[in-house]
């Protein structure tokens, strides 16, 4: 058995963010100038990890962060996987929250109550990104495996967050709303793979353990707890 190092990391600050608008898989822009600082503290907070496998969501602000991380790590490839982008917001993507708490708040109590097949209209369910996002996991533990990789960082989102970490560490979606997250903090996980074994990931058998949740010491000299990059959905 060799233990895997996990980092989860939510990607920097854009435009939406600091204009306080949902910012689901429909909006696609870059970081903003904070975001981009942002990214660059992500990246010396992560320079002594050793990182091995840097992966990333499909979408631009995930990618950037990504590269800055890997400014570091000249000798990684970044890969990535559109499976592991955020959650869909449907007809409410890019609105205010103000305008979008309407229909966003309802939702995300019903997620609470365990109805985790709510959406809004045109949007994703937390059970349809569940799905999408343990099969970006399993996969990227297949590559692990067979490239012998030990520690991996995985750029995305504050909503996917939730649902991949109460999904891996606590195997029980109700658990989501005790993740949080800002602009560029991350969580990091351990998880034990037996790196010989050729069989298909089965991550139910799999014991996901948090070492450090919503980490974000490297962001103090950016002052990152201001309500333009605190997550709430």
């Amino acid at each position: 058995m060799v233990c895997v190092n996990m980092f989860f990391a939510r990607h920097g600050q854009t435009d939406a963010n600091a204009q306080l608008r949902l910012q689901g898989s429909g909006l696609n822009g870059p970081l903003s100038t904070i975001g981009r600082q942002q990214a660059s503290a992500l990246a010396d907070g992560l320079r002594s990890q050793n990182l091995d496998m840097v992966v990333a969501s499909g979408m631009e602000r995930a990618i950037e962060t990504a590269r800055h991380v890997l400014v570091h790590y000249p000798g990684v490839e970044l890969a990535t996987d559109a499976r592991l982008n955020e959650i869909s917001w449907g007809i409410m993507d890019g609105e205010t929250f103000k305008v979008a708490d309407v229909l966003v708040q309802p939702v995300v109590e019903k997620w609470n109550s365990g109805d985790f097949d709510a959406r809004i209209e045109k949007g994703e369910s937390i059970n349809d990104c569940r799905r999408r996002l343990l099969a970006a996991v399993s996969d990227i533990l297949l590559a692990v495996r067979k490239e012998g990789s030990r520690n991996v960082l995985v750029c995305m989102h504050g909503r996917v967050l939730r649902v991949l970490m109460a999904a891996l560490v606590d195997k029980d979606m109700r658990k989501m709303q005790r993740y949080t997250h800002t602009n560029c903090c991350y969580h990091q996980i351990s998880v034990d793979l037996d790196m010989d074994d050729d069989s298909i990931i089965d991550l139910d058998k799999l014991v996901f353990e948090a070492v450090r949740i919503d980490v974000r010491d490297h962001l103090k000299s950016l002052e990152v707890d201001r309500p333009d990059t605190v997550d709430s959905v």
